[in-house]
């Protein structure tokens, strides 16, 4: 694997921070229309992995970036609709399709992104999963200048004539480009994982679940018929976890609040410790320059609500490669191709 061994080249045409999902398809479609892509991305498992929703329109979008074959083959869990009860007690199944074959993905992200970076290193890109990108200078005359540590903390940096900011909520670069908070929108998430070996007798085991509740929402995704994620959405402002000790009690407080999901899970057991994240709204006041374009969720996040986030992703990692093949093959094409892209 080239994931660990240190990039010799020092000039790349591309250089993409982060390995998710953006970065990844990004970087696999710029490397097999012919372009020299490093791709700078921390070790996959180094913080607990989300389950998320892909709901069924994504395979036309996975057929469309010519990866639908590959993405079945993994056999993630399908799943066929959604199970909610929002301000209501009787639940809504609803189901995407009568059809058979329209069905929905149910992934673990650790998964889901390692295929997608197996996938771009097959067709050409370098993969360095041992690099923490802390600084990138856009400042300097033809290329960007990207600059991050090593396995050993050493600091290396590489040259680009485009850096693709795909590092999601981190932000690597876009946070020094005026990314705020849509306000009214101040959101925390804690997720844990359950186990329930007699199944959870739902209508249909492979649904999404949401529920809303006193002060939030919960939403439920299953990898298995006996395993499930499940995630409560909350205002910190009311109510506030004051250190991380809190989370376990606060998650659990938050689950009692609930009319369903409290009684799905008796009966079945908390795997490990419940981790929280930040889940707000965000945007940026530019998403492209002449080096670099902010990718994904580096650029704006939307509610996660929508089960939308991966798909986006991907949408936007497609047309930034339209976008930068452009530039790199038609100067004269730069400028308009950057505000496309932004607009």
């Amino acid at each position: 694997s080239n994931e660990k061994i240190k990039p010799m080249a020092e000039e790349f045409d591309v250089v993409i921070i982060g390995g998710g999902p953006s970065g990844a398809t990004a970087g696999r479609l710029l490397a097999e229309w012919g372009h020299s892509v490093l791709i700078l991305c921390r070790p996959l498992g180094r913080q607990p992995a989300m389950a998320e929703s892909l709901p069924p329109s994504s395979r036309k979008l996975f057929a469309h970036l010519g990866i639908l074959d590959q993405v079945d083959k993994a056999e993630f869990y399908r799943s066929s609709g959604n199970t909610v009860w929002w301000g209501e007690s009787e639940g809504r199944v609803e189901r995407f399709s009568d059809s058979s074959d329209h069905w929905g993905y149910q992934v673990l992200r650790s998964d889901f992104d390692h295929l997608l970076l197996q996938l771009a290193k097959e067709s050409g890109a370098c993969v360095y999963a041992q690099g923490r990108v802390f600084q990138v200078e856009l400042e300097t005359e033809t290329q960007a200048r990207v600059e991050y540590r090593d396995e050993r903390g050493d600091k290396c940096c590489v040259m680009a004539t485009f850096v693709l900011d795909c590092s999601g909520r981190a932000g690597v670069l876009s946070r020094r480009i005026l990314r705020k908070k849509e306000p009214g929108f101040n959101t925390f998430a804690i997720a844990g994982v359950w186990g329930k070996e007699s199944g959870w007798k739902l209508e249909d085991e492979s649904h999404t679940l949401v529920e809303t509740y006193s002060n939030g929402w919960v939403w439920s995704i299953p990898l298995s018929p006996v395993l499930r994620y499940f995630t409560v959405m909350m205002d910190p402002e009311v109510t506030p976890i004051k250190k991380k000790a809190d989370l376990r009690s606060t998650y659990l407080a938050e689950i009692e609040k609930t009319a369903h999901t409290r009684e799905l899970l008796l009966e079945s057991s908390l795997q490990g410790s419940p981790w929280g994240c930040d889940a707000s709204l965000y945007s940026a006041s530019r998403f492209a320059g002449p080096k670099f374009l902010l990718v994904g969720d580096a650029g704006s996040f939307i509610d996660p609500l929508s089960s939308f986030g991966i798909k986006k992703a991907l949408a936007s990692a497609w047309m930034a490669a339209v976008v930068v093949n452009t530039c790199l093959g038609c100067f004269e094409m730069t400028n308009v191709s950057l505000e496309f892209f932004s607009d």
